[in-house]
């Protein structure tokens, strides 16, 4: 069981691997730190190509705004395995400044997420 677990969501891949690389670079073990991508088959949700942004056709209803540019939100998380609550402090903030944000704030604030506060290392 892991006593002191650090979650961190990211919407891009590109910053998660680089709040892992820091992390590492600040001396955690790379079997301390797990990173997940999650994807949804059903494509993103926003610019989706199949449905776009609206669920209905009109006027408004047109290319650049519904289909182009597509957004995934909160697809990667980060895992740190840290021995004790000043790792996992020291975790949290290295995170934070990746724009890393608290799961448990996700579906509390209606997607949005707080972002993980910044602990003194």
């Amino acid at each position: 069981m892991i006593e002191h677990a650090v979650l961190g969501v990211f919407d891009d891949l590109d910053k998660a691997g680089q709040a892992r690389a820091a992390l590492l670079a600040d001396g955690f073990d790379a079997d301390a730190l797990e990173l997940k991508v999650h994807n949804d088959e059903a494509g993103p949700v926003e610019g989706n190509f199949y449905v776009g942004n609206t669920p209905s056709e009109s006027a408004q209803h047109v290319y650049d705004r519904n289909y182009a540019n597509p957004v995934q939100r909160a697809q990667c998380l980060l895992v740190v395995d840290a021995n004790d609550a000043a790792m996992a402090a020291r975790a949290g903030a290295i995170m934070a400044g990746f724009g890393a944000r608290d799961p448990n704030q996700l579906s509390a604030t209606g997607g949005g997420g707080a972002p993980l506060p910044a602990r003194p290392s």
